[in-house]
Order: structure tokens, then C-alpha cells, then sequence
């Protein structure tokens, strides 16, 4: 027996999926390996690791929102 699964639930589980990755993108001992030193652009490490992977959370939740 199958159940069918909508659109909302899709989406559902993409959003979750996406928040498993932004919790393990912001975890602690992952931060720690771009703590160090060393810049691009100017700018430390740390910095555009945590940015770049903001931006990249937001544009993949904007992909499945729009889906």
C-alpha cells in the first residue's frame, strides 16, 4: 500500500532537509575549521564562510519555496 504524497508534502520535506543543512553548515566544529587565519579580499575567512553559506540557505529555500 502507497500513500500519495502531494506537492505540500514535497516541499515539506525539502524545507526540513534544507534545515538539517543549515544546522549542520552552522555547527560549532565546522565553524572552527574556517576560524583560522588567513583572508579573502581583506576579509577574514570565518566571515565569508558564514555569509556564503547564509546566502546559499536562502537562495536553496527560495528554489524549493518557488517549486
Amino acid at each position: 500500500m502507497t500513500a500519495r504524497r502531494g506537492p505540500r508534502s514535497a516541499r515539506r520535506d525539502r524545507m526540513v532537509a534544507l534545515f538539517l543543512l543549515g544546522l549542520l553548515l552552522f555547527n560549532p566544529p565546522l565553524l572552527r575549521l574556517f576560524g583560522m587565519e588567513g583572508d579573502v579580499f581583506g576579509l577574514p575567512m570565518l566571515y565569508v564562510y558564514i555569509l556564503g553559506a547564509w546566502a546559499a540557505v536562502i537562495a536553496l529555500a527560495a528554489l524549493a519555496a518557488e517549486r
